[in-house]
């Protein structure tokens, strides 16, 4: 059925995440420390696909609204997994609460339960509250991201780009201090030297010389150089 989840699937090279897109959408679970799942971004299109593969993984304990503009699905993941807890940042938290009208807790108790090289970025000079996963393994650092940056629409479904975009409303509705975010996440760029990116956009972003060409990309469309 047009516009559902995929099954969800673990993600070649790193074990405990899992991913399913609906079209051009990403919803990515991360198993916790006490084996089970974080949903990251839920977004629209749960279905029977996507229900059946997360009872295969694992019991589903978090909902994490990676901003507040991710909030369409919350609802619906929120009937699905009762026992869940919702979480998002403290900076996102009061409009989700407003635009849903649900609970939204801390990201305190699904922060204790990160597993092992694992943990949160909360991007300076934005105005949504988003917040990023920072995964360390096999030497390889990826981050999971929201709307900072995006994979090609077109590229096939479960294949990897290696040149990456900015969504297109994300300069404007998402930046607050353009020019801090610029330079935070540019240092952050050369500090975490990022070779793969799960966004929530497009196709999953991946190449040795990403670190080089997500700062280039920042770079032309923040500063203008």
């Amino acid at each position: 059925m047009a516009g559902q989840l995929s099954a969800f699937g673990e993600l070649e090279g790193i074990e405990g995440v899992f991913i399913a897109d609906s079209n051009d959408l990403r919803c990515s679970a991360l198993k916790l420390k006490d084996d089970r799942l974080c949903l990251f971004s839920p977004v629209t299109g749960l279905g029977e696909k996507a229900l059946e593969s997360l009872a295969g993984i694992g019991e589903v304990a978090f909902l994490l609204a990676p901003n507040h503009y991710h909030n369409k699905a919350l609802r619906a993941y929120a009937d699905a997994f009762p026992d869940a807890e919702l979480c998002a940042s403290d900076k996102a938290a009061p409009r989700l609460r407003k635009v849903t009208g649900l609970d939204i807790a801390s990201l305190k108790n699904l922060r204790a339960l990160l597993p092992p090289g694992v943990d949160f970025i909360e991007p300076v000079g934005l105005k949504t509250g988003e917040v990023w996963l920072r995964m360390r393994k096999h030497k390889e650092t990826s981050w999971l991201v929201v709307d900072a940056f995006c994979g090609p629409k077109i590229q096939a479904r479960r294949k990897e780009a290696a040149k990456p975009e900015i969504l297109k409303p994300f300069p404007t509705y998402g930046t607050g201090d353009k020019a801090a975010y610029a330079a935070w996440v540019c240092q952050q760029i050369r500090e975490d030297e990022p070779k793969r990116i799960i966004p929530c956009h497009g196709a999953v972003l991946r190449a040795q010389d990403l670190p080089a060409k997500l700062e280039s990309l920042v770079q032309e469309v923040f500063v203008g150089s």
